[in-house]
């Protein structure tokens, strides 16, 4: 057994037995890592003082279940890194936070359960973890990758994607485009809870998107808003899908393509009224019915 793993036998269930102040990722930031070693203690921060560290992009990390960050700065040679570890509380929020996080021309990273990198960051999931590893020096790329994976190999493992990524349809999904919205998709207050994906449609790209509610009238009445702030410009068409619904003008979505199922509201972008778009709504209607 390595030491990290006696290690995180031995923290982890004090950790998460509740009690402890000291975030749940502090157990994995040791005073030598890979070869590096930390200079300093660990950083401590929760939702009462992440602005502290990232002021104005604080509540919107925290929407997405933020518990705590343990941030730790570690030195090899010449090389300075700074590792943030997020615990999000959730393997579905730590995902949801990677995809908002990282860019999707960002290069794929084989560390942790998903990854990605740029010359000055890597960053990567893993279990209820968000981890973002951040160096000046973009010489040093390899190395700090190398250090992100001796970080993720000591990590509790993922033991399943998020379940929500099943409300999308898979057929000409483009890869990496999935993301997760807690509230306020597309800029409406009354769409939360909404995983998306982007799509090819021919020669085209457009978005597919389901948001959950908690009941069948709440789903009305979030659709009913939607509708009714196109209605302000300009009559909405029928949509002859699931429970119903309708087809607007979005001056900056094209047209969007909305309607509910039950609990989902399930809905497109750059909705083209043509056969490919009516067979990707048809397919997201069939993964939205009750099973």
């Amino acid at each position: 057994m390595s030491w990290r793993e006696r290690l995180t036998l031995a923290v982890l269930p004090a950790l998460l037995a509740g009690g402890c102040a000291r975030p749940l990722g502090e157990a994995f930031l040791p005073k030598s890592l890979h070869g590096w070693d930390r200079v300093g203690a660990v950083r401590h921060y929760t939702p009462e003082n992440l602005y502290d560290y990232i002021n104005g992009a604080a509540p919107f990390i925290c929407s997405f279940g933020f518990r705590s960050l343990a941030q730790a700065t570690y030195r090899r040679e010449a090389d300075q890194v700074v590792l943030d570890i997020y615990d999000m509380g959730s393997a579905d929020n730590a995902f949801a936070l990677f995809r908002n996080q990282s860019s999707v021309e960002a290069a794929p990273l084989d560390v942790g359960a998903e990854g990605a990198g740029s010359e000055a960051r890597v960053e990567f999931w893993q279990g209820c973890f968000y981890v973002a590893a951040s160096c000046a020096a973009p010489e040093a790329h390899d190395r700090v990758a190398a250090l992100a994976r001796a970080l993720a190999r000591g990590l509790p493992p993922t033991g399943a994607w998020p379940a929500y990524l099943g409300l999308l349809p898979t057929e000409g999904r483009l890869p990496r485009t999935e993301s997760y919205a807690p509230a306020d998709f597309l800029g409406h207050e009354c769409l939360k809870r909404a995983v998306s994906a982007r799509y090819k449609l021919g020669g085209r790209e457009a978005m597919a998107f389901a948001c959950r509610y908690d009941g069948a009238a709440e789903a009305a009445a979030a659709l009913a808003r939607l509708e009714a702030h196109y209605r302000q410009k300009q009559a909405p068409r029928p949509l002859a899908l699931g429970d119903g619904g309708f087809v607007a003008d979005d001056p900056t979505q094209g047209q969007l393509a909305a309607f509910r199922r039950g609990a989902l509201l399930g809905g497109m972008t750059r909705y083209g009224d043509d056969p490919a778009a009516k067979a990707l709504l048809a397919d997201l209607d069939r993964r939205l019915a009750p099973r």
